[in-house]
This record gives structure tokens, C-alpha cells and sequence, in this order.
């Protein structure tokens, strides 16, 4: 007789104990913590640095004197500007003109003069109405008492669109923040592909002012003159009656009496051969010459 089974238990067994972490997982879990501590840090070193540095921008000009301005700053403040400049994001950049005209200050960093005020009504102003056409526009007054004059807002924006919208906490080592000034000199290299680049501009554009004005001299009219383009639409010529072959009877003594005035293919339309030979026996019998 078989021996009885022992019953098997449906209960489950007690897990055993969780081991405690190693000497290697701690090391990790405090440099992961050490480096998530770091990069805090670091971004607020630098929110603090943006911060002493947009203090600083504010006063600027630091060099003052009827032999500088706006187009002409001081090297020192120049370079200490490029310096300051650098962590900056667009959005730290807009923090910093309006700190400067709560001040009373031009926008840009490097002008010297005060701000434009006008204390007249109205939430619209039209600039450029007494010179050309081109620059004729229409601003808000809050966005023009941003600055001195146009010239310094451009100057402004120019820096403003090199700055970058990755946080400098973020930014790689291979990172170039060069920022470049709107007045400033360009060296022999720079001057030169600017020339190139500006070459090409006025070499296309003149290839397109020839296209449209060949255009106009065709008389085309439409979309497609404007662009100095021509629509030339291309289709088979339609043939109603049946082919033949070639055949040399019938007509070919009347081309062989007219082969001799054919000159390159185009024949004489002066006369027939028949009109040239009876002219021809007549110029005989009278003894003068046809030509």
C-alpha cells in the first residue's frame, strides 16, 4: 500500500528578507543626488549672476564725453558689455530694457540719453511721416518711449536676436555666445562676406527686374509678368488631310527651272522660271543685258 501524501499548503510563503543596499548602490545613489545638487546650484549661481549683471547694465555708459555715443561707445564699456551679455536669454535681455527705462534710460545698453517722453494722448504714434514712403510706420507709444530714437532700437534688437533661448545652465562647453554690435567695425573677413552676401542680393534681383522688364517688352500681362515669367504652352499641330509620299514627277521640271534662283534653300519671289526665261529672250533679241 502506497503511503499518504503530504498535503502541499495553497497558503503563500513567507518572502524572504530584502537584503540591505550594498556599499556600491549607496556610492550611486549619492552621486546621483550629488549631481542633481550641483545643477541647482549651478542655475542659481547663474540667476544670480544674471541678476548682479542686469544691475550693472543698468547705468551703463560707464565712459562719458562728447567723443562717445551711441554709435561710437567707449572699447572698455564695449568689451564689458559683450562680457555681461553673455549668460543672458531674450527674456533676461527684455528684463533689462525695462529696468533701464523705469531709470529714465535709452533702451540700449550703450547710449548715454534718456529716453524719448512724449506726454501727449493717445495709445498710437505714426512714425517717419515727413521723410520717405519706406519708412513710414505705425507704433504704440509705450514701444516707442522705449528708446532715444529709431536708430537706437534697432541697434538694441540687433543684439537681442543673437542672444540664445537655451539657458546658460543648459549650454554646452562648444557654446559660442560672440555677440557683435550693429555699429561696430567688422574685420577684413566679415566685411568681406557681408560684400559677397549683398552681391548676390542685388545680382538676383537685378536678374529679376530683367526678367520682368523683358516680360513687359513682350506684352505680357497677368502673374506671370510680374515674376518676369512668360506661360508657353507647347501642342501638336493637328493635320486634316492624309499623308503622302514624296514623288518625283509632276512638278519637278518647274523646281529644276527654279533651282538656279534658289539661294540656301529661299527662292527669288521677283518671278516664275517661265517670267525669267521670257525676259531672258527678250534682253537676247535686243542685245542688252538683264542685269
Amino acid at each position: 500500500m502506497a503511503a499518504a501524501r503530504t498535503p502541499k499548503s495553497i497558503l503563500k510563503k513567507t518572502p524572504y528578507p530584502y537584503p540591505a543596499h550594498t556599499s556600491s548602490q549607496e556610492d550611486r545613489n549619492r552621486e546621483i543626488a550629488l549631481y542633481h545638487a550641483n545643477l541647482i546650484q549651478q542655475r542659481k549661481d547663474i540667476e544670480l549672476e544674471i541678476l548682479l549683471s542686469t544691475e550693472e547694465l543698468i547705468d551703463f555708459p560707464l565712459v562719458r564725453g562728447p567723443s562717445y555715443s551711441a554709435s561710437n561707445p567707449s572699447p572698455s564699456d564695449t568689451q564689458a558689455f559683450k562680457t555681461l551679455i553673455e549668460p543672458f536669454q531674450p527674456s533676461n535681455y527684455d528684463e533689462l530694457l525695462q529696468e533701464r527705462n523705469i531709470n529714465e534710460n535709452c533702451g540700449y545698453v550703450l547710449c548715454p540719453r534718456p529716453r524719448l517722453k512724449d506726454g501727449k494722448g493717445g495709445e498710437y504714434r505714426l512714425v517717419g511721416s515727413s521723410g520717405k514712403a519706406k519708412d513710414f510706420k505705425i507704433m504704440k507709444r509705450e514701444d516707442l518711449e522705449k528708446w532715444c530714437s529709431q536708430d537706437c532700437a534697432k541697434r538694441a534688437l540687433y543684439v537681442r536676436v543673437q542672444l540664445s533661448e537655451t539657458p546658460a545652465w543648459e549650454r554646452g562647453p562648444a557654446f559660442s555666445a560672440k555677440i557683435d554690435l550693429l555699429d561696430e567695425p567688422k574685420s577684413e573677413a566679415e566685411q568681406a562676406a557681408a560684400d559677397l552676401e549683398k552681391l548676390s542680393l542685388s545680382h538676383d534681383e537685378a536678374k529679376k527686374q530683367g526678367s520682368a522688364d523683358l516680360a513687359m517688352e513682350r506684352g505680357d500681362r497677368g502673374m506671370a509678368a510680374e515674376n518676369g515669367k512668360v506661360d508657353v504652352m507647347i501642342r501638336e499641330k493637328d493635320v486634316h488631310r492624309p499623308a503622302e509620299p514624296p514623288s518625283m514627277e509632276g512638278d519637278l521640271s518647274g523646281r529644276l527651272d527654279n533651282m538656279h534662283l534658289s539661294v540656301e534653300g529661299h527662292t527669288i519671289s521677283f518671278g516664275t522660271g517661265q517670267q525669267y526665261q521670257k525676259q531672258n529672250d527678250m534682253d537676247e533679241d535686243t542685245g542688252d543685258d538683264w542685269l
